[in-house]
């Protein structure tokens, strides 16, 4: 991922435009069907918060983002919900887990540090623990502004989940056009 892409405000600011449409209903009912109510929650990549505002209202969530600008503008406006600034790669933490998500987030990293990054989420999920992550579906990677957008297909994700996860569910769904992501929620391996 750009290091420095959501490090600027006015990136941040042209992010935050582009998605205003944006509920996050969808991502939420998902997210109700796989999750349960207790236990401790990392979001990685909360960008402007809203699927943290939508899962905070029954779950034990904390929101993360890489930006600094992000998770600033959250916690001026939210005080009372824990953010932390994380690197979705190495999450530097020693807090632990019962579940880690993100909504489309994962397609700015790399193969290689997307791989870093789960077998560190399944370091800090506590035994059993679930993820449930979002794709754009597809081959191939582009870059817009230096962001990267790594595109991935079921099968490949099957292969990279399964060296730390047993996969629960796997589907497409439809974003912006039919079949154009999809989901995964898969539990840690014992």
């Amino acid at each position: 991922m750009s290091d420095t892409f959501f490090e600027k405000e006015e990136n941040v600011r042209q992010y935050l435009e582009m998605t205003s449409e944006y509920d996050g209903t969808w991502f939420y009912e998902q997210f109700q069907k796989h999750i349960p109510t207790s236990g401790k929650i990392l979001e990685l990549g909360m960008g402007p918060g809203k699927d943290l505002d939508n899962i905070r209202q029954k779950y034990n969530v904390i929101g993360s983002d890489y930006s600094f600008v992000f998770a600033e503008l959250y916690k001026r406006q939210h005080p009372e919900i824990k953010v932390m600034v994380l690197d979705a790669v190495t999450i530097k933490t020693k807090l632990h887990f019962d579940c880690i998500y993100s909504n489309k987030v994962m397609h700015h990293l790399t193969t290689s540090d997307f791989k870093q990054s789960l077998a560190r989420q399944a370091e800090i999920l506590n035994s059993k623990g679930l993820v449930l992550h979002t794709f754009w579906r597809g081959s191939g990677k582009d870059e817009f502004q230096g962001l990267l957008f790594q595109y991935y297909e079921q099968d490949e994700l099957q292969q990279l989940f399964g060296e730390q996860f047993n996969i629960i569910h796997i589907a497409s769904y439809q974003e912006l056009k039919p079949d154009d992501s999809i989901i995964v929620v898969a539990q840690k391996s014992t």
